[in-house]
């Protein structure tokens, strides 16, 4: 799990948390009630906290699916120069003369496909 998933998850619990924690002090205190204008502050402090982490997860998933975008695109080449090379073993070893099962078992290639690098190579 990423750190900056992790910290978007823990910062509105830590929030909560943190102002759960001095309102239940001052009431087990015996302090009187917070003064309107407090909750209102506490309350405007609460949407500025919630506005905050919600951009942060909008931010968090547009750099997540950058992410994505480009490991899908290595991926891709991965498989691309992967391909290559089993092919050029292939033709390597059918130029040598192995069987099309030789090819297939040693590259990782199909049989069918196996054959047929080793019919044009003989050729």
């Amino acid at each position: 799990m990423s750190p900056l998933l992790v910290l978007s998850l823990a910062l509105p619990a830590a929030a909560a948390g943190a102002l759960a924690y001095v309102l239940m002090r001052r009431q087990r205190a015996g302090a009187p009630a917070a003064p309107p204008a407090l909750e209102e502050q506490l309350a405007a402090l609460e949407q500025r906290i919630s506005d905050r982490l919600h951009d942060m997860d909008w931010r968090h998933a547009s750099v997540l699916d950058r992410i994505s975008a480009t490991t899908d695109s290595l991926q891709s080449d991965i498989d691309w120069l992967t391909g290559e090379r089993m092919i050029e073993q292939a033709i390597q070893l059918a130029r040598k003369g192995a069987e099309p099962e030789a090819i297939a078992g040693e590259v990782g290639l199909e049989l069918e496909e196996a054959r047929a690098i080793a019919r044009l190579r003989r050729h």
